[in-house]
């Protein structure tokens, strides 16, 4: 019975000493550039990505060189998310092509040990670089290798791209599944985040290229259904959700009364590059109107107004075609005779 009680304890100990330890969150770093870095006002799609991760349960740390947003211009840096209380982390830089990486995929693995690379590149190497299909093709299968001589472990996602009305791009995405599959193995996963199947520019874009709200939610899902495919998360849940448009605060409104005008000035918001200028007499019992065309700046003379009518002037904030749907306070002026 001694013989025995002592054989089991040796099994327990040794138990204990050949378990692996807890391997801790799975590490996942996004390559990318301004699509992935954003500007400020933006949640970002990591931001949803995040989200996402923190409603299924899934432990993963984000991982990178940067936490920040860019502009405008590009050059400034800053925090102004719309939401910055997430895991920021990320290696996402304005004008980041497959040819032109400010940090190489083979340091960014070496430096910050992912378990997981997703990568979001190609679409600056086909707008400003003029790639093809084929160049794009290859630099991703480099964008592998080169992966892979830091880490012959690491699992790589490799992301569609959105902006399928280009033509380089659209005929790189039919054709990123069959790279992948080339390119995995039981070692080294390969998989790709599909691009979503509709993404309508101006729409789910804030210009030709960024996405607004609900483009962000369609990179984020794209992006979760891949990870899930490697066995982290959760698939994206469907339908999507509707999201608000950015900015997301209102402009503080203050205006002065001028000979049938008014003098405005405002302070924007994150994201507000432009303002919509609301008005109407009160005084006549006019409805409220929005002025047709978008004002740049922070100040603007509404003129045309009626001297001694009591008017209500509020502005509305946007970047580039998302608009806000909040307005300012609403400010009263009684413009001085002519």
């Amino acid at each position: 019975m001694l013989v025995l009680g002592l054989a089991a304890s040796l099994a327990v100990v040794l138990g204990r000493m050949t378990s692996a330890p807890d391997a801790g969150p799975t590490r996942v770093l996004l390559v990318g550039d301004s699509v992935t870095q954003g500007s400020s006002g933006d949640w970002t799609w990591r931001y949803r990505l995040w989200k996402h991760f923190r409603d299924v349960g899934a432990d993963v740390d984000l991982v990178g060189p940067d936490e920040d947003l860019a502009g405008p211009p590009p050059g400034v840096r800053n925090l102004d998310y719309a939401d910055p209380d997430f895991d920021r982390d990320h290696a996402g830089r304005w004008g980041k092509a497959f040819t032109s990486p400010d940090w190489p995929v083979d340091r960014l693995v070496a430096a910050y040990h992912p378990d997981v690379v997703v990568e979001l590149l190609g679409v600056n190497d086909a707008l400003w670089s003029g790639a093809t299909a084929e160049q794009l093709l290859e630099d991703a299968e480099q964008f592998v290798a080169d992966a892979r001589t830091a880490d012959p472990d690491v699992d790589i996602v490799l992301g569609g791209l959105p902006q399928r009305w280009e033509t380089a791009v659209a005929a790189y995405d039919d054709r990123l599944d069959a790279l992948a599959e080339r390119l995995d193995t039981a070692r080294s996963r390969v998989i790709v985040a599909r691009a979503p199947e509709v993404f309508v520019q101006e729409v789910d874009t804030y210009d030709a290229v960024h996405p607004s709200a609900s483009g962000e939610v369609k990179i984020a899902a794209g992006v979760a259904d891949a990870l899930a495919g490697l066995g982290i998360g959760a698939p994206y849940p469907r339908p999507l959700p509707t999201v608000p448009p950015v900015p997301t605060h209102p402009a503080v409104l203050s205006a002065r009364p001028g000979p049938g005008s008014a003098v405005l000035s405002w302070e924007p918001p994150p994201g507000g590059w432009t303002a919509y200028v609301w008005l109407r007499d009160v005084s006549v019992g006019e409805q409220w109107r929005r002025l047709p065309v978008p004002v740049a700046g922070t100040t603007w003379t509404a003129g045309g107004l009626v001297p001694g009518d009591t008017h209500e002037i509020r502005v509305q904030m946007a970047k580039g075609t998302s608009i806000s749907e909040l307005f300012s306070n609403v400010v009263t002026v009684v413009p001085e005779p002519i």
